[in-house]
Parts: structure tokens; sequence; C-alpha cells
């Protein structure tokens, strides 16, 4: 583990310094042999599309800009968990380089990202890489001519949220940057405090109250600076200041921002950035200041001494929104909801609890049951923390004595009082996905007995919201309606099950018989049923290993394969558990959790079948 994290951080150190001194805070200096947080080239003229850098998950865009009265580009960062969860919101870093440009360091920063999501380490997000020109101060200038905090706050940020799946709130919007992107983050979180939840200001200048000398570029650079984007107006200078609006705003960066300064002792800012601090203090400004003993303005020597405290930031900043709520998340919890005039509850098992994303395994007991008994017997809770799986235990309509059931239709009909299970499982699966980070490519679904009966209801009548199913010792009442998207299927069932047999007709359990209003469809028809449905190969392999008999219906084009488990000596009752009653022996030739999730484990939604619904068959 300490060889992994050791690995993890010295790419993230590589990466950053490679980054950060692309994005313009190491150039040289021509009064020194140190860096310089200010360019020593001026432009002539603004930039205001870069040139596009390609790299993986970054993408390049032009939008238009009333502020700029032209065409403005950008650069975004996209998570794999973007393409994964098609309803999911994510929170946006804007990343604010320093002087110099930034395109070149945009590959790096977005690897940098990436691997810390990867790792867990913060929540997935996007990253706005902001055009902020080479030496664009991320201010208005005040002779006009590039007024880019209004392009980004007027006309960016809007867009951002118009065209992509964010969390259009301040509680979704994080500001970051280093050098020249530490002086906008601070200035631009302080003076939109409502756009911005968070600012995290690192190495920053200038952060002075005049620019008369810049500790790491000299006068002759300040001076030229000064002349370029403020108009030689040291009056200007100080009234867009990171200190004028923090006297400006104290109050209401003091009620919910989020903030941070970070610096090292022997960087040439320091004394400015300790000044500005002690200013936030007299303020009354909560904010963390962070000082790096022996680290000079040097960005792999900074990420070395801030460590993990680095994406704990993030966490905290991100915690709270709605897309993303990995700090309020637990990795176990019981899900509450009202569903048509009924409570409803769920007990969620193994959830992430990081941000990150993780297959969701739905598991419904039988007819009596309840969710604690098929926790108890089905095995799924070490199956899952085995395989990095969250496992689900729904729960039915309860009709008393902690007893449930499902309302399949034909079933138990008294007892479930009309529920509506298909909006339960609706809700209940947005919910997960929502909330609790199940990946929505990957949502499954079993049950035994009555719960594999609602299994196969629910499949066919939502197919486009699992990723696979696996009705277990159950059986189908109709064929009335067929799936609209084929479903890989896996059904078990045990040749001696008197309750649900294979050849179909009633029950021969009395009780259950009694609360039966039709029969049970033959297995082989509801194999059939299946392999046509989900377009599977009409000729099977067969394999027999003891008393065990699995037949394989494998995809055909565009379809989805259908497996049929038989065990002859098995009856009725979840494989691998203790009877029920007397009589009724389950399948003890396997582990009924095991079997399900080897065959789930490859499964995964094909994201063209989203939004199908499913149809009667013609007649």
């Amino acid at each position: 583990m300490t060889h992994s994290v050791t690995r993890i951080w010295s790419f993230l150190i590589a990466v950053i310094v490679a980054a950060t001194c692309a994005l313009g805070v190491c150039q040289p200096n021509p009064d020194s042999a140190s860096p310089t947080a200010v360019a020593s080239t001026v432009p002539s003229t603004v930039e205001w599309v870069t040139r596009e850098v390609k790299a993986p998950r970054v993408s390049f865009h032009i939008f238009d800009s009333a502020a700029a009265k032209t065409k403005v580009s950008y650069h975004l960062y996209t998570p794999a968990a973007y393409d994964r969860e098609p309803t999911r919101r994510f929170p946006v870093v804007y990343w604010l380089h320093g002087s110099g440009g930034g395109a070149a360091g945009i590959a790096k920063v977005a690897a940098n990202f990436d691997a810390a999501i990867e790792a867990g380490k913060t929540p997935p997000c996007l990253v706005v890489f902001v055009n902020g020109l080479v030496e664009g101060m991320y201010v208005d200038w005040k002779d006009g001519t590039a007024p880019l905090e209004t392009v980004i706050v007027k006309d960016l940020v809007p867009h951002i949220d118009a065209t992509y799946r964010t969390i259009a709130t301040r509680e979704g919007r994080l500001l970051d940057g280093f050098s020249m992107g530490g002086y906008g983050a601070a200035r631009l979180g302080f003076k939109f405090p409502e756009l911005f939840r968070a600012a995290s200001i690192v190495g920053a200048g200038p952060m002075q109250a005049e620019l008369i000398q810049a500790p790491r570029a000299g006068r002759k650079r300040a001076a030229e600076l000064l002349a370029k984007v403020y108009g030689g107006d040291q009056a200007y200078f100080r009234a867009v200041s990171p200190r004028t609006l923090a006297e400006q705003n104290a109050e209401r960066i003091t009620k919910s921002s989020l903030v941070r300064m970070i610096v090292g002792d022997k960087d040439e800012t320091f004394e400015n950035n300790r000044l500005f601090h002690e200013h936030l203090d007299a303020l009354k400004i909560p904010h963390t200041w962070t000082v790096l003993p022996g680290i000079a303005h040097e960005p792999m020597d900074v990420l070395r001494a801030v460590a993990d405290d680095n994406w704990a930031f993030y966490r905290a900043a991100f915690g709270h929104t709605a897309g993303s709520s990995s700090a309020a998340r637990k990795a176990e919890v019981v899900l509450s909801f009202r569903i048509k005039d009924q409570n409803r509850r769920a007990v969620v098992v193994n959830a992430p609890a990081d941000g990150t994303t993780r297959p969701a395994v739905i598991v419904l007991h039988g007819g009596m049951g309840s969710a604690q008994d098929m926790r108890a017997k089905s095995g799924f809770d070490a199956v899952a923390k085995a395989n990095g799986f969250m496992v689900v235990y729904a729960e039915g309509t309860d009709f008393g004595g902690d007893r449930h059931a499902w309302n399949t239709g034909y079933l138990l009909r008294r007892q479930v009082k009309g529920a509506d299970d298909i909006a339960y499982f609706d809700t209940l699966i947005d919910t997960l996905i929502r909330d609790h980070g199940a990946d929505p490519t990957r949502v499954y679904m079993t049950g035994g007995s009555n719960g594999g009966m609602m299994t196969f209801v629910y499949a066919v009548a939502r197919p486009h919201k699992l990723a696979a199913i696996a009705p277990v010792v159950a059986s189908m009442f109709t064929f009335d309606t067929v799936p609209a998207v084929p479903l890989p299927i896996l059904i078990i069932n045990g040749a001696k099950d008197e309750e649900v047999p294979l050849e179909g007709g009633m029950s021969r359990n009395r009780i259950v018989r009694r609360a039966q209003e039709a029969p049970y469809k033959p297995l082989t028809d509801v194999v059939q049923f299946w392999v046509r449905a989900n377009k599977s190969l009409p000729e099977p392999k067969v394999a027999t290993v003891g008393t065990v008999t699995t037949t394989t219906h494998d995809a055909g084009p565009g379809g989805a394969v259908t497996e049929f488990v038989v065990d002859s000596a098995g009856g009725h009752g979840w494989p691998g558990s203790k009877p029920r009653r007397d009589g009724t022996t389950p399948n003890l030739a396997f582990n009924g959790a095991e079997r399900v999730w080897a065959f789930f484990k490859h499964q995964a939604r094909n994201r063209d079948a989203q939004g199908a619904v499913s149809s009667p068959v013609p007649r």
C-alpha cells in the first residue's frame, strides 16, 4: 500500500511541476536567476482563442462571448464518471493558469485530476481550463481591451452550466490557481461569493497593496504590468485587488465560502501572502493558512509538502453538493421513501463513501420475508465486500408481523394491497445513482421465490434500467409483454422444487397455491421467452457438473445471453442457505450470491437502451 501511494504521489508531483512551469510560473526573471511570477514578454494583441491541446478526456471548445465581442476558447476535462452516469450532475473546478498562457500545461493538469479521481482522492468533477490570456490577471483591463473578469463570470460560467451536466449553484463551483492564478482565484472568489463556493489561493501574486515592486519580477516588470492591465493607475489596482474585495464582501464570504491559502516560507511572495492572511484574519474571514517550511515558489515541493490535504480541500468543498455528496455518503444506510401513500425502505451495504461509483446488486426477498432476512441468508454482504460492489436489500409491502411481499400481479395480491413496485424500484434505482454512487450502467437485480418473480416483472417493464437479472427459484405468470431491449438473464431453479415446479402450473404447497391467482409458466417456456426477447442463439451449449446442468444460449447479433441453471437435487430456497421448513432443501451445490455475481460481473448496460419502453406482444 505504501509503495502504491508513493507511486501515485510521484506521478502527481511530476505532473504538477511540468504543468505549472508550462503555465508560466517558472519563467526566468530578467533581474535574477530565480523564477518570476510575471511573464517578461508583453503581447501586442489579446489572444482570445488559444491553440487546441489534445489529451485524454480533454476537449477544446469555442463560444461566443458578448463581453469580448468575439469568440473565446477554453478546454474541458471530463471524468470517466461523466460518461458512465448520464443522469448525474458534477461539480466544476475553474482552473486559473499562471502567466504565460497555459495551453502547454493542460494535458498534465488534466492527468493530475484524472489520477486523483480514479484513486478516490477527490470526487469526480469537471475541470474548465480558463483562457486567462498570457498575462490577463483575471480582471477587466482598465482600457477595456480585455474584459477578462466579465468574460469569465457573465459568459463562461453560464455557458458551462447550459452546455454540460453541472451542479449549477455556488456549491458546485471551485476556483483554483497558482501564482497569477492564485491571485485570480482570490479576487473572483471574493468578488463573487454567490457564484463560487471555494477559492484555493496557492503561491499567489501580486497580493501586495500597491504594484510598485514585484517580489519575483522587479520594478520594471511591475511598471509594465501596471500600465498594460491597470492603466498605470495604482488606485485601479487597489480597487480590483483581493484585499479590497475581501473588505467589501467580508460578511458574505464569512457566511459560507471555503478559502485556503498555501505558500512556502522560502517563496519570494511569502511576505505579501502573510500580510494578506493577516488582512483576512483582521476581517474575521475564516480560511486555512498553510506555511510550508523550507519550500520556495516551486510547485513540486509545494505538492509534496501538502500531500493528501490538497484533495481534502476538494472533498470539503464538494462534500455537500446535490450531485456528488461524498461527504454525506455512508457505506451502509437504510433508505426510506414514500410510494403512493406507502412507506417503503431498502438497506444499502458497501456503498462508496468517497465520491466514486461502483456496481449495485439489488436483492429481493421471498414472500413473507424482509430485507434483513434476505441479508442474513443470501451471503451477499461478504461477496459484495470481496468484489467491490454495493448490495441493496429491497423490501416489499409490509402486511404485518415483519412479513413482506411483492406485487407481481398474480400472487399475494390481498397482502400487497395494490402496491406499485415498479414505481418503488424506479425510485430506488434513481436514488442509488443520484445519491449513493451506483454506476448507472451496472445496476443488477436478483431475487428468490416471490422476489425472483418480481425480478421477472420489473425486468420486462424496465429492461433499460438494468444491466442483467438473475431470478432464482421463480417463474413467470404471463408472456403478454416483451421487454423492449435485450437483457442478460441467469435463471436458477431446482428440479425438486415443490413450490415453483419446473413444469409450471399451480404450486404444490397448499399455502402458496391459495395465494396464487394464475398458474406458473413452465420453465422451458420461460427460457424460450427470454431466448426470443434477448435475440439469443437458438442452439444452446449444455454442461453438467455434478447435479447442476447449465444451458447457455449465447447472445446473437445485437442480443444478450440467456442462461438456465438447474440443480437436479435442489428444492425451493436460496442456493446455499438453510432449509426454511421440513421437506424444502435448497440447492446446496453452490453459493447463490457467488454464482449470481459471477454472471453479473461480465455484464454492463448498453447506453443505446436508455429510454426504451416495453410493449405488449402482438396478438
